[in-house]
Parts: structure tokens; C-alpha cells; sequence
């Protein structure tokens, strides 16, 4: 039975597809975007923090004593663990310590360094760190350096992002190149897999409707030869010619069904109420008559419930239908084979459910799970098309579903198709 409804689900349009694959795409992008600058934002505070810790260090200690030669090799010390640009200056700007902005520490002696605190005239090296003072500050306001308790600044901490945080900022695009290129390829893939299998599905369209004419052409053929016999043979009763003429219109309306059936394929056809019982019945005595040419004996056998009025397209039923029975036959392989064909109205689901059931061979596990897939097909002479086109008659078309509510290997199988039957409607008040 969660075989028989997981067959309800509609199929959806290939466009949609595209849709929801864009709009994960988005999603995915601002997932991405959101959780990197998430990141990023708690680099920068751990950041801040580091920075605040080092500002009161450097108030408790006393900014002076980072100028005292013994004790300034500890304070460099202490940032050399840090891995983001930081820059430590005095309150007349002139820089006392950094890290991480691409000039060596021991580049600048520290008698430079006094010399440009004593005379307010900074070197060229110390006016590039001056300037790279100004594009940190732009990055992040600079911290105090103060005394808790006393008054005054003794100087600034000035800092900027952790490179892992700047490598960040480019992680989301890159993720995003890299998904739109496996996007590329991926659709470029389809494509040629889709070319392919449309190819052959035309293919086998082609050859079913070929299959399909040749069903009424053949017995065309017969009737022929037999008028061309009798007229050879110099004569033939009215009575003949009466049932000749009538078996032949009937193939004849079969042709104009086929025709009228694979124009119908391409276009979503009206639905009209019209007396489903009667097109069951129908279909199943066409095939009747021709069960003697089998070899073996196959009856069949039918159960008709009461089902309300419903609307459906009786052309591409019918091949529902046909299909459903030429499987059933086909799959006939005992002395006496029997085919149960029945119509039973659900009326607390308010569905109808017809049921072609038969004791030939069964499916096995695998052949049960490819059995709707376009052109799969177990037999010598089929193309796989049949059950693929009654799901798309039968879904698309009517809403519906069919599926294989059981299989036997050697037992036999039952295929069911339940069609919506609406509610009626309220009566008009007058």
C-alpha cells in the first residue's frame, strides 16, 4: 500500500525544476555570505579583546617604560605571538611596536625611533608606519591606552583584520565560482543525456506507433486476402461480405483511436464524462476476440462495481487500458491463464480504482522498480514505452495514479490505476 501511494505524488515541470535549483542556488549563496561574515565578526571582536588586553597591560606597566631599553624587548615580545597588523604609538604618534604590516621590527633602530620622539621630525621609515597608521584607524577606531584611576592617555593601540579574516571575505565567491562551474558542468552533462535518451525515446516512439498501427492493419491484411479469394473463386454470400465489412470498420475506427491518440500526446486533451464501465468493457472485448490466435488458453474475467458519472478522455484511457491488457497477456505462460479485470468505486477516498490482474510469471524486485522508467522493458519485442506513457495518460492528464500494488514471481501481478472522482456539486440556490 506506501507503494500504491508513493505513486501519487505529480510530476513536476521541468521548468520548476530550474527554478528551485536557481533559488538554491541563492540560498545557498547567502548561507555562505551570512555565515562567513558571522565569522568574520567574531575574529574581529576576539581581535578587539587582544587589543583591549594589550592596551592595559601596557597602562599598568606604564607606556614610558616601553621606551626604557631593558624593558623594551618585552614588550615586542608580547606581540610577537599576534598574527593581525597592530601598531603601538606614543601620544605624539610616533610608533613604539608593531606586527604583521610588513615592515621588520629590527629594520628601524631604536635610536631612530627616540630621535624622531625628541626633535617631532619623523624619518621616512617612520612616516610609512605613520601612514599605515591612518588606513588601520580607517579599519578600526584605535584604543586608549590608559590608567585605570588616573586620567590621561598614555597611547594608542591601532589594529586592523586577522589575514584569516581577510582570506574570509573570499571564501563565499570562491565557493560560488566553484558551484557555478560544477553547475556548468553538471547541466552541460544532462544535456547531452537528455539529447541522447529523447533520441531514443523518439525512437522507440516510432516504433511503438508502428507496433500500435500493425495491431488493426494485420486483421485489414486478412479481410483483404479473404474478398480477394472469394472474388477468385467467383462469388461470396451476403451474409460474409455483412461480417467482413463490419470487422473491418472496426479496425478502421482502431486506426482512427491510434491516430487520434498520439495527437493528443503532445497537448493537454478535455476531459468529458462519459461511461467508464462501458469504455473497460469495451477494450477488453476487442482483445477477446483475438485470445484464440494465443496458442493457450487465457479467459477473462470481469467485475464491474457501481462507479459514479466521472470525466476522462476516452481515447487515451482506452490506451491505458490496452496497454494494462497486453502486458497481462503477454505475461501469460500457463495451459490455462486467467486475466481479472475489475472496476470498484472507493467512495471514502472517492476514487475510482481499476484493477488488471493476471497469474503469469510476475516481476522480480528489480524489474517491479524499472517498470514505469521510459524505455525499460522486459520483453524481446518491446521498447519500454507502454507503462511510461499510461503513467503520463494517467497522472498528467487525469490527475490520477497507477501503480503495481503487487508482483509474484511466478504468480502473477496486479496493476492498479485510481482515477479522482470530484465531489458533487451544491445545487444552485434558487
Amino acid at each position: 500500500m506506501a507503494a500504491h501511494r508513493a505513486d501519487s505524488f505529480r510530476t513536476i515541470h521541468p521548468v520548476s525544476y530550474k527554478v528551485y535549483l536557481f533559488l538554491a542556488v541563492i540560498a545557498l549563496m547567502v548561507a555562505l555570505v551570512v555565515q562567513t561574515n558571522a565569522v568574520i565578526a567574531r575574529l574581529n571582536l576576539e581581535t578587539r579583546n587582544r587589543c583591549d588586553v594589550l592596551a592595559r597591560f601596557f597602562a599598568v606597566t606604564t607606556f614610558q617604560a616601553a621606551e626604557d631599553p631593558v624593558t623594551r624587548p618585552i614588550f615586542r615580545e608580547v606581540i610577537r605571538s599576534i598574527d593581525f597588523p597592530i601598531i603601538l604609538t606614543d601620544t605624539r604618534g610616533i610608533p613604539r611596536a608593531w606586527r604583521e604590516i610588513g615592515i621588520q621590527p629590527e629594520s628601524i633602530p631604536d635610536s631612530v625611533l627616540d630621535r624622531a620622539a625628541e626633535r617631532g621630525v619623523a624619518t621616512p621609515e617612520v612616516a610609512e608606519i605613520q601612514r599605515i597608521v591612518q588606513r588601520l584607524d580607517r579599519i578600526n577606531k584605535p584604543i586608549n591606552i590608559v590608567r585605570v584611576g588616573q586620567a590621561g592617555v598614555l597611547g594608542f593601540v591601532h589594529y586592523g583584520e586577522p589575514r584569516l579574516a581577510r582570506q574570509l571575505r573570499w571564501v563565499p565567491y570562491i565557493e560560488l565560482a566553484i558551484i557555478l562551474l560544477l553547475l556548468l558542468f553538471g547541466f552541460a552533462g544532462l544535456r547531452s543525456l537528455l539529447v541522447g535518451e529523447q533520441r531514443s525515446l523518439w525512437a522507440a516512439l516510432a516504433k511503438e506507433t508502428a507496433h500500435q498501427l500493425g495491431t488493426p492493419l494485420s486483421p485489414l491484411m486478412g479481410w483483404a486476402a479473404v474478398l480477394r479469394d472469394a472474388g477468385e473463386r467467383g462469388g461470396i454470400d451476403g451474409g460474409k461480405i455483412e461480417t467482413i465489412a463490419s470487422e473491418m470498420e472496426r479496425d478502421l475506427a482502431r486506426l482512427h483511436k491510434i491516430s487520434t491518440r498520439f495527437g493528443q500526446m503532445g497537448s493537454r486533451p478535455a476531459l468529458k464524462e462519459s461511461d467508464l464501465t462501458a469504455a473497460v468493457a469495451g477494450v477488453v472485448d476487442y482483445f477477446r476476440s483475438r485470445l484464440p490466435h494465443l496458442g493457450h488458453e487465457v479467459t477473462i474475467v470481469e467485475r464491474y462495481d457501481p462507479i459514479p458519472p466521472m470525466a476522462f478522455h476516452r481515447e487515451l484511457l482506452e490506451w491505458v487500458i490496452e496497454n494494462l491488457l497486453r502486458n497481462a497477456i503477454d505475461a501469460t505462460d500457463k495451459p490455462k491463464s486467467v486475466i481479472e479485470v475489475s472496476l470498484a468505486w472507493k467512495r471514502g477516498e472517492r476514487e475510482v480504482e481499476l484493477c488488471v490482474r493476471d497469474n503469469g510469471r510476475g516481476m522480480s524486485a528489480d524489474e517491479r522498480r524499472h517498470a514505469f522508467d521510459p524505455g525499460y522493458s522486459t520483453k524481446r519485442r518491446g521498447w519500454g514505452l507502454g507503462l511510461a506513457l499510461a503513467r503520463r495518460v494517467v497522472r498528467e492528464y487525469h490527475g490520477g495514479r497507477i501503480s503495481i500494488l503487487e508482483s509474484v514471481p511466478g504468480m502473477g501481478t496486479a496493476v492498479a490505476v485510481a482515477l479522482p472522482v470530484p465531489p458533487p456539486r451544491a445545487p444552485a440556490a434558487s
